[in-house]
C-alpha cells in the first residue's frame, strides 16, 4: 500500500505555513494535516468540480457586464490601477473570457492527447461560444478525477513559485481551474467582502493584527485567524480564539473582583 501523502490543495495552506515556521523557528501547532486520495482530498476534487460547473454560468455573467454596465454590488475585493490607454467598451469582459476560454481549451487538448482520446479541433467550427465552453467543460468535469490524481502535473503545489521578480503560476489542473473560477468571480462581483471585526490582541505577539484569513479557508469550515504582523503570523481557529477570549474575559474579570490597596497592588484576602 502507497505512503499517504498531504493533500497539495488549499486545504493544506495553513498546514503547510505552520510546518514551515515549525521548521524554521521552531514554533509548535496543532494544526491537522489533510491527507490525498491519493494526490488531492475528495473535498479538492468536489471543489474543483463545482467550480468547473459553475464556469459557464460565471462566463455568461461575465459578457452581460458590457451590456448592463454593472457588475454587481460594489465590494472590497476589487481594485484599480491607471492606464495609458483608453479601453473600448466590453475589452475587460473579453480579455477575461478569451484568459479562461483558452486555458480551458488548453487543459482540454492535454487531457485528449495524454489519454489519447483522439485528435480535436480546439473550437468546432459553427459552434457557439457558450455550447463549446460547456461541451469542455463536460469533458474535464468527467475526467476530473484523473486530472487531480494522475495528471503529470497533479503533485504540483497550488501556490505560485517565484523567479526572482516574476510569479509563475502553478500548471496544477486544479489550481488552474481556481484561479479561472476565482477571476470569473471577483469580476462579477460575486464574491463578498468580509465584514470587519474587532479581534482581541495578538496571543503570541501582543499586538492588534489578528484578522480573518481569506487565503487559509478551510473546506467547508470557518476561515483561520492570523495574525497580520509578518514577524509573527500566529494562525488560530475559532475554537482556539475563542477559548483564547474566554480565558482574557476570565482574566479580567477575576482583575476587576480582586481588591486593591490604596497604592493599587492586589489586597490580600482573608483564608
Amino acid at each position: 500500500m502507497a505512503t499517504p501523502t498531504p493533500c497539495v490543495g488549499v486545504c493544506n495552506v495553513a498546514w503547510r505555513r505552520a510546518e514551515h515556521l515549525h521548521r524554521t523557528q521552531r514554533i509548535p501547532h496543532d494544526i491537522p494535516v489533510t491527507w490525498g486520495n491519493p494526490v488531492h482530498c475528495e473535498g479538492c476534487v468536489d471543489r474543483a468540480r463545482r467550480h468547473l460547473a459553475e464556469l459557464p454560468e460565471l462566463l455568461v455573467a461575465v459578457s452581460l457586464e458590457p451590456l448592463y454596465g454593472q457588475r454587481g454590488i460594489p465590494t472590497a475585493s476589487t481594485t484599480s490601477a491607471p492606464t495609458d490607454t483608453t479601453p473600448w467598451p466590453g475589452q475587460a469582459a473579453r480579455l477575461l473570457t478569451d484568459h479562461i476560454a483558452g486555458g480551458l481549451a488548453e487543459t482540454a487538448a492535454d487531457l485528449r492527447h495524454l489519454r489519447r482520446l483522439g485528435e480535436h479541433p480546439i473550437r468546432t467550427p459553427g459552434v457557439r461560444e457558450g455550447a463549446w465552453i460547456s461541451l469542455t467543460v463536460r469533458l474535464l468535469d468527467a475526467h476530473a478525477d484523473w486530472l487531480l490524481q494522475e495528471h503529470p502535473l497533479a503533485t504540483e503545489s497550488h501556490e505560485p513559485a517565484r523567479l526572482g521578480r516574476d510569479i509563475i503560476p502553478s500548471g496544477n489542473p486544479a489550481a488552474q481551474i481556481a484561479g479561472w473560477h476565482r477571476a470569473a468571480t471577483r469580476f462579477t462581483r460575486r464574491d463578498k467582502a468580509p465584514e470587519t471585526k474587532r479581534f482581541a490582541p495578538c496571543k503570541r505577539c501582543g499586538g492588534p493584527w489578528l484578522a480573518e484569513s481569506r487565503d487559509l479557508r478551510l473546506v467547508d469550515d470557518e476561515p483561520y485567524i492570523e495574525c497580520q504582523d509578518p514577524d509573527c503570523r500566529a494562525l488560530l481557529t475559532h475554537a482556539e480564539y475563542a477559548r483564547y477570549v474566554k480565558d482574557l474575559a476570565a482574566q479580567e474579570l477575576a482583575a476587576q473582583r480582586t481588591p486593591a490597596h490604596e497604592d493599587g497592588a492586589p489586597e490580600e484576602t482573608a483564608a
